[in-house]
């Protein structure tokens, strides 16, 4: 009987014991949310791509013998560029990015005056650069924007022009002014890293370069420069993105 009695309550205890355990609450597992994106901070990088101008035509010398140049200044550039996005909302950016190029962008115009001898002329974009605001569509680490602002280059000339009255040399450079319009897209490849595509289209303001006529007077290439730009661009954010 005794026996009987100290299995029954060793039983008990048992069932007591799992009970009480079971009833014990455990502690749910606590879930991190993953940081998110954004393009907020500051940038610089590198670019390189081709300019062309298409319709470039310049008259020499002006009042006299009007020659039409038929001068296409294209080529090849790089440098490079910093600027500052501000991601105001999940969707949407503002920013201002400032560049500056070494350019390879020139072209050379052979022609013959009447009465005169072989002629030519040459017109060059050593430097240009721009300063511009960005605005755009932010989709995660895809970023869609326009882009505006001024702009600025410096444009070299020569000529030799053998006619009739004499001739004419012009050696010389001008800085001009404009104005920017443009599209790009730009991904985040790493939180660091970006790679951006990008087409400018700029309008300088009107060019005259004069130089001497050893018959008398001046001669003078002239014209309303304009340029086509396409690029790639490499930045590395100074922040993490995240």
């Amino acid at each position: 009987m005794r026996k009987i009695l100290l299995s029954l309550v060793a039983a008990t205890a048992l069932c007591s014991g799992s009970a009480t355990a079971a009833d014990i609450p455990t502690k749910a597992p606590i879930y991190k949310a993953a940081p998110v994106f954004t393009w907020t901070g500051f940038y610089g990088g590198v670019n390189a791509g081709y300019g062309w101008d298409p319709t470039y035509w310049l008259e020499n010398p002006p009042g006299t013998l009007d020659e039409i140049l038929n001068l296409r200044p294209q080529g090849a550039f790089g440098g490079v560029q910093i600027g500052y996005n501000w991601q105001f909302s999940r969707n949407w950016l503002f920013g201002i990015e400032t560049d500056f190029q070494i350019s390879d962008i020139q072209d050379r115009y052979n022609f013959v005056y009447p009465g005169g001898g072989a002629s030519y002329a040459t017109l060059a974009i050593d430097y240009f650069g721009t300063v511009r605001a960005r605005f755009g569509y932010v989709m995660d680490r895809n970023l869609f924007y326009f882009t505006a602002g001024g702009a600025y280059a410096k444009f070299q000339a020569n000529m030799f022009a053998d006619f009739d009255v004499g001739d004419g040399l012009i050696n010389g450079h001008k800085w001009l002014g404009g104005y920017v319009v443009g599209v790009g897209y730009e991904r985040a490849f790493t939180n660091n890293w970006t790679l951006k595509f990008e087409y400018l289209f700029i309008d300088f303001s009107h060019l005259d370069i004069r130089g001497i006529n050893t018959g008398g007077g001046q001669v003078a290439l002239t014209g309303d420069p304009y340029l086509h730009v396409v690029r790639l661009g490499l930045n590395l954010r100074f922040a993490s993105g995240l």
